[in-house]
């Protein structure tokens, strides 16, 4: 079988290359069709985020100061991870939290989550501080949340750009095309202000750098989330996995309308969790082996009763009184 596990961008971008997708899309891209379905790259699906962050007038406490040192990678905390597997290294830096229902919630469900990260964020956007972390010498002390949509409802689509696998895909991730996950994150940054402004952080208590104290209105806030909005990077659903006609794999991961092809990625999860991807991506690896393994033992028993047969029907017959 060939096994794909390239995730909920590139699978769907595979099949596509493959002739597997949208017929009129393939064609337009000069690919040969082998299985027309018009579903292979819909229904991407993701945890849009959104970040309010403060500074702190306490120097040398936050995460990353403690991983500077004299404008540099300090070597120490990394030192001691790959010799105690203790220290700041042992954290993904937001692993702190809560699951919060708020009133955008339309199922009884918390529909956001709320992420505590022990740092000044380097930009609004949130991927800012990751990219621009190891070029800034010089970093602020402080505490931010972010604020994710946890069960969005919005959708988008993977289509190609080009024939060429190589060539990277057109990814539209619809986000906030649903009005309600705007609602969950103008919810969360509010709660965000509430939290970073409690009495409890004493010394540590500083000013609101991001959305900024000019920020108020719904209207206000909504200008901001839409400005600097940000993926959670939980990305779902491009091959999504069901018994319907808006499927593309069936239950046992096999992509439908060929034969001897599985996706075992986080494409097949039809609808998103409401938490992080990473654990049910690696249930649905396990169901995969599984499945494959259950496929060799059957064909492993048919070639065996073949072999059987075949020996019964070489023995001489015997009559029996």
């Amino acid at each position: 079988e060939v096994i794909v596990t390239s995730g909920a961008i590139a699978s769907p971008q595979l099949l596509m290359c493959s002739g597997i997708g949208p017929a009129k899309h393939l064609k337009d891209h000069g690919i040969p069709v082998v299985h027309d379905n018009p579903n292979v790259g819909e229904n991407l699906q993701d945890h849009p985020a959104a970040v309010v962050s403060f500074k702190t007038p306490k120097k040398g406490v936050s995460v990353t100061s403690k991983l500077r040192l004299l404008g540099m990678t300090n070597p120490f905390p990394v030192l001691r991870w790959l010799l105690l597997k203790t220290g700041l290294l042992t954290s993904t830096g937001c692993d702190h939290g809560a699951f919060v229902q708020t009133s955008a919630s339309t199922d009884g469900q918390p529909d956001l989550q709320i992420r505590f990260l022990a740092a000044k964020a380097l930009g609004p956007d949130g991927m800012t501080t990751f990219s621009q972390f190891r070029n800034t010498k010089n970093i602020e002390d402080g505490y931010s949340f972010q604020s994710v949509a946890c069960r969005a409802k919005s959708k988008g689509c993977v289509r190609l750009a080009s024939s060429n696998t190589h060539v990277k895909p057109i990814i539209d991730g619809g986000y906030l095309s649903n009005p309600t996950d705007l609602k969950t994150l103008r919810e969360g940054i509010k709660l965000g202000r509430q939290l970073g402004n409690r009495p409890e952080w004493g010394e540590y208590l500083g000013e609101e750098v991001y959305p900024g104290i000019d920020v108020q209105t719904d209207d206000e806030i909504d200008e901001y989330i839409k400005g600097t909005l940000h993926t959670a990077n939980a990305l779902v659903g491009t091959c999504k996995m069901g018994t319907e006609k808006d499927a593309v794999v069936s239950p046992d991961l096999c992509v439908i309308g060929v034969k001897g092809v599985r996706v075992a990625d986080s494409s097949a999860i039809p609808i998103i969790p409401g938490g992080q991807t990473a654990t049910p991506t690696v249930m649905i690896a396990e169901r995969a082996a599984a499945f494959i393994l259950s496929s060799a033992l059957i064909g492993t028993t048919e070639i065996m009763m073949d072999e059987a047969t075949e020996e019964e029907e070489d023995r001489p017959a015997v009559a029996v009184a």
